[in-house]
């Protein structure tokens, strides 16, 4: 009887620590779920935006935006980001650069005036009922904007206007609205991809280019401009006595650039950009998408079928190249670029380090900007830290120089360049119009290398 008493006791305190531990797991992957990173964006919208550029240079805009909800949660509230309101002082208390200035006239479902709550970037509408799963609710959404002076991104540089960031970008809800503080880094919003349309009224003719298609480039005061499968618009209105301009088509896409009139080195840009974007197309992927503007404007970044690129020769190759590479990783493979803003910078400056290394039969060469970065400041201790983690010195030396450079000497072990391009050519096919995070990558890889290299990710991917 004692050693059976004894046997049961075991047997059920076996069993309660085993209910403890299950308890604590299912909290712990209760608490992961919640946890940022996952890449359902949990809602989607179309846009129609009908913005009119007045004499004294403010913009009046109006947005009506269409939401649906896809999450399994009903919305009580619909969040968006509206970057231009935390580019001043008081949000940003080191901003180099003069201040956006924005004011929301009105928010709207049709008639009915409603309440909100607009904080740093952060836009919340407090909806009348319940938006359901699998429903659809529209917004309008009515400002004036006065985009900041030689700004950084959102600007107006003499009689042009760079308009990025610039209306409100659905945010990604999962289990709430996911919107992080405006951080001038790198880029910390997160959104989707949806339908467009945005007409413009402008007080003469300018040059537009757009996340859009445009077609010829032509002076215009006026018009509408469509695109689908958008993550974030992006539209310049480019003084016509100020810029220079030539089509050249790349593979099945024409590509639009624009450079100063007082620069000379066009046709560079032209040969360099065929050249790039016809070598990501056929070692890496079709790009569907039939227009890319390229405007040298020193802007240094990537828009959805948009990049701004350098406007002298120094920095032609890398930045020119980099920015190209974004429209496979960024915009076509997407992911949230404040959790995992390597998932497309580091694997971007790797493709673009890729092509100029063949481009100039150069190893060295091509990795030389990477090489670069890796050595201007201490690297942090993994690669796919928030933006939040990493200082000024830190993001660009670990994102951009060491995470390529250990990418380069891994496949340098295993076939070089070329399994470089099989390896990112079957991720590009996986991931096309999704998102990827850290997690999914890392199962990506193993399952195409094999469980042996996870000590590998896991050296450089927390």
């Amino acid at each position: 009887m004692t050693s059976m008493v004894k046997n049961k006791r075991m047997i059920w305190i076996l069993v309660a620590v085993a209910a403890v531990v299950v308890g604590v797991l299912l909290v712990f992957l209760s608490r992961d779920s919640n946890e940022k990173g996952s890449t359902e964006m949990g809602a989607s919208a179309d846009y129609n935006i009908d913005l009119e550029l007045d004499e004294q240079n403010r913009f009046h805009i109006s947005t009506e935006i269409e939401v649906l909800n896809e999450s399994e949660e009903a919305f009580e509230d619909l969040g968006f980001y509206l970057v231009p309101n935390a580019i001043n002082s008081q949000e940003l208390s080191e901003l180099a650069q003069e201040a956006a200035e924005i004011a929301v006239n009105s928010v709207k479902q049709g008639d009915r005036e409603l309440a909100y709550n607009l904080e740093n970037n952060e836009l919340l509408i407090e909806l009348e009922n319940a938006l359901e799963p699998e429903n659809r609710q529209q917004v309008v959404i009515d400002y004036t904007l006065q985009i900041p002076r030689d700004g950084m991104r959102l600007s107006q540089v003499g009689d042009n206007y760079f308009l990025a960031q610039w209306y409100p970008m659905l945010a990604q809800y999962d289990n709430g609205w996911d919107i992080e503080d405006f951080d001038m880094l790198g880029e910390s919003y997160h959104t989707g991809f949806g339908n467009f349309e945005v007409s413009y009224s402008l007080p003469k003719e300018y040059f537009v280019a757009s996340s859009a298609i445009e077609g010829n480039i032509e002076p215009s005061s006026s018009g509408t401009v469509k695109g689908e499968r958008i993550k974030d618009f992006y539209v310049a209105f480019l003084n016509t006595e100020e810029w220079l301009h030539e089509s050249v088509q790349a593979s099945d896409t024409v590509l639009r650039l624009f450079t100063p009139i007082d620069q000379d080195f066009l046709d560079e840009n032209i040969v360099m950009a065929k050249a790039a974007y016809t070598f990501f197309e056929e070692n890496i992927g079709d790009n569907p998408f039939p227009e890319l503007d390229i405007i040298a404007n020193d802007g240094y970044m990537e828009y959805p079928n948009v990049i701004e690129v350098a406007k002298t020769r120094d920095a032609l190759d890398e930045v020119l190249v980099h920015e190209i590479a974004h429209q496979w990783f960024y915009y076509i493979v997407g992911n949230d670029p404040y959790e995992d803003a390597w998932a497309d910078e580091s694997l971007t400056e790797f493709a673009a380090s890729i092509f100029l290394a063949d481009y100039y039969n150069d190893e060295q060469y091509g990795f030389s900007s990477a090489q670069d970065f890796a050595a201007s400041y201490p690297t942090a201790n993994y690669v796919n830290l928030p933006l939040e983690k990493f200082n000024e010195g830190s993001y660009a030396s670990t994102v951009y120089g060491e995470a390529p450079l250990l990418l380069r000497d891994f496949f340098n072990e295993r076939g070089g360049q070329e399994e470089a391009l099989e390896f990112l050519s079957a991720y590009y096919q996986e991931f096309q119009f999704k998102n990827v995070n850290t997690p999914e990558f890392k199962e990506f890889f193993i399952d195409y290398y094999g469980e042996e290299q996870r000590k590998f990710l896991d050296s450089w991917l927390k």
